[in-house]
């Protein structure tokens, strides 16, 4: 595995030292969203499905390298309880597509 999200309760953890390139990120991106092919959104009346080719690349595109990182660590938490990342997704996704119109 390309990183270690070790993360300790007494130190705050700076997403910015982690130096990672971009294929980098996205391959770590790709291996968290195994279990996704596709997802639907509805926004503003509207049904849209993604890939998940598409869904990385407009994250990668739209939101800042750091953040990138932070929502990478928060689908592993997110894999790690053993939960489904759609929804984190969808509301990430959501967010974005409404800062863009």
């Amino acid at each position: 595995m390309l990183y270690d999200f070790k993360m300790s309760k007494k130190h705050v953890f700076d997403y910015g030292d982690i130096r990672l390139s971009r294929n980098q990120i996205k391959h770590i991106f790709y291996q968290n969203l195994q279990s996704i092919q596709r997802l639907t959104i509805n926004f503003e009346n509207e049904t849209i499905f993604l890939t998940k080719d598409e869904i990385i690349e407009i994250i990668m595109t739209k939101v800042q390298r750091r953040e990138v990182i932070k929502i990478i660590h928060m689908i592993s938490l997110i894999k790690n309880r053993q939960s489904d990342v759609s929804g984190y997704l969808k509301y990430i996704l959501i967010g974005i597509l409404a800062t863009n119109e």
